[in-house]
């Protein structure tokens, strides 16, 4: 067993989510006992409050005792000028100055003295002649005795100021003013003063109202901060900073894992996010796409009406360069309004053309089911007339079918180089022939290279499907009648298919491209769509046209760009 002293602490760090929380927790291994302390942390919306609340006490604290330094001073400067003033009105007044020149100065002055101290609310008024006797006192018994030993020399000089001392009386703030005969010689002076503790107590009281608002002050702003701070972490979806982190390294490593192509726009169609496989799909390098707009990466793209109307669009194949995409568009709701969207995409280029090549080898397998069938027939017939010992009818009968498929073998060999599509014009030729459909080639057909924006799975799904709706058409008509032509020029590929059904009315013709519309019962209305679709990504074009002797004729037209001649 190992002993106390020498077990170990494992650490170990984990993380618990729950309810939208998460706690870091500090995890160690102690023998068989696993010790797990939680990890605190303080709020962000503490944080806030308490650095806010902080802060404004620093503020208030320096502010508050400026103020109330400058308060102070205030206070007793002007304390000091109104003793100064209050000692030059009595230092003018003649009765005084008259009264300091006669026998009996204090009989006039100690009254007037004290008239004028209960009217200022001076602490005391005292009038000395140049003897520094005091001629006028608050306490009436000390009237003609010698003032205390203090600082006096200017105003016996004939100059006034203020000072703080202490003679008899308690410590006060004074001014002493000269007092000037008529004739302009000084006969005394006048000392006016101020208790220093009554000044000190009008400073405590004008403090304890700075105090009393800085206070207020400070507890206003602690409300201030901690709703502030409540908005921010509300702004912030009630994360915690680590949390965030945690949630952007969560949103990188996701973007990054998808093997999809996601990008991220704003209202105005400005690119805000994307990720590596999208920039590795569209062929763009590092940051080379941000703040741009969509279009100048997807120009075909639909989230105009995704922002507008606040819906989502799935399935939108787009052509970027030389690539097909399919992409899913998405709009960005916050609080109920529109503040961007999301498109996801892949690139379908390689998958389409595999998928389409792969139809075209179904349609074809399909057709050589029907030939095998049909000719399984012919030969159970011709099998028959040899039984029945009519060897010329069974030899002419064989002859007869052989040259139904030489026709059609002769137009597209040698016109047509691809075999897949020579298969598929082919077969179609059996399989409309079993349906009593007259199907013909134009004479003109060749196709030797296609646009480099095309392949051959697009040229199988667009006149595959037109060739299928042209059965469709004339299943009620009386003479059936398909005449196919794929038309190779410099500029452009032409491909054509007329039929003998009816015509189409003009309220068909404005809604017969778009998904789900049809005039057959059953039908999903799919197929003209698929080809315009298909065709809006190559750059091509589709019109149709009411023939003169009935029936209709779908003219598609797909062009070669500069340079494009890509061989099968």
């Amino acid at each position: 067993m190992q002993s106390a002293g020498r077990c170990k602490y494992l650490p170990v760090r984990i993380t618990l989510s729950y309810a939208g929380q998460r706690e870091n927790l500090s995890k160690k291994y102690k023998g068989d006992v696993w010790l797990i302390t939680k990890q605190t942390r303080l709020r962000l919306e503490y944080k806030v409050a308490i650095l806010i609340i902080l802060m404004v006490f620093f503020v208030l604290a320096v502010t508050g005792a400026i103020v109330i330094r400058i308060s102070d001073q205030y206070i007793e400067n002007s304390t000091g000028k109104k003793a100064l003033a209050i000692g030059e009105v009595i230092a003018s007044v003649p009765s005084v100055q008259e009264a300091l020149l006669s026998d009996n100065p204090s009989a006039v002055l100690q009254p007037f003295a004290e008239r004028w101290r209960r009217a200022t609310g001076a602490a005391f008024i005292v009038i000395s002649n140049m003897h520094e006797v005091r001629l006028s006192y608050p306490l009436p018994d000390m009237v003609g005795t010698p003032m205390a030993d203090l600082y006096r020399e200017p105003v016996l000089e004939g100059k006034e100021y203020v000072y703080t001392g202490q003679g008899h009386l308690a410590p006060s703030l004074r001014a002493n003013v000269p007092i000037f005969a008529r004739s302009g010689r000084q006969v005394g002076f006048v000392s006016v003063g101020f208790y220093l503790n009554d000044i000190s107590k009008v400073i405590l009281t004008n403090s304890r109202h700075i105090m009393f608002t800085l206070v207020f002050a400070l507890v206003l702003s602690a409300m201030g901060a901690f709703l502030l701070a409540r908005n921010i972490k509300q702004a912030i979806f009630g994360l915690e900073p680590y949390e965030i982190a945690m949630v952007l390294k969560e949103r990188e490593a996701t973007l990054e894992a998808i093997r999809e192509g996601v990008v991220a726009v704003d209202t105005a169609g400005i690119i805000r996010l994307m990720n590596r496989e999208a920039e590795h799909i569209l062929g763009l390098r590092d940051q080379e796409a941000a703040a741009r707009p969509i279009t100048d990466i997807l120009p075909q793209n639909g989230l105009d009406t995704v922002i507008r109307e606040g819906r989502p669009l799935y399935n939108e194949e787009q052509r970027v360069g030389d690539i097909t995409i399919l992409a899913n568009s998405v709009p960005i709701m916050v609080d109920g309004q529109v503040a961007g969207a999301v498109i996801s995409f892949r690139d379908r280029t390689e998958i389409n053309r595999l998928a389409e090549e792969m139809t075209g080898v179904h349609r074809f397998v399909d057709v050589l089911r029907a030939q095998t069938h049909e000719f399984k027939n012919k030969l159970h017939t011709i099998a028959g007339l040899i039984q029945l010992g009519r060897h010329q009818e069974a030899v002419n009968y064989a002859v007869d079918t052989t040259e139904e498929n030489k026709e059609v073998i002769s137009q597209l060999s040698g016109k047509i180089k691809d075999s897949l599509l020579y298969g598929m014009l082919l077969g179609k030729a059996s399989h409309m022939r079993e349906q009593g459909i007259a199907f013909s080639i134009l004479p003109e057909t060749e196709l030797r290279y296609l646009p480099a924006c095309v392949s051959v799975g697009d040229v199988l799904l667009i006149l595959g499907n037109l060739l299928q709706n042209a059965v469709e058409a004339t299943a009620g008509a009386s003479e059936k009648k398909i005449v196919v032509g794929v038309i190779q020029q410099p500029e452009v590929l032409t491909m054509i298919v007329c039929n003998s059904g009816g015509e189409i009315d003009d309220a068909t013709a404005a809604r017969m491209y778009q998904r789900g519309v049809t005039t057959k019962n059953g039908n999903s209305g799919l197929g003209l769509a698929l080809v315009a679709e298909k065709l809006k990504l190559v750059h091509g074009s589709i019109v149709h046209r009411n023939l003169p002797e009935g029936g209709v004729e779908f003219t598609v037209r797909i062009p070669y760009e500069t340079g494009d001649a890509d061989g099968y």
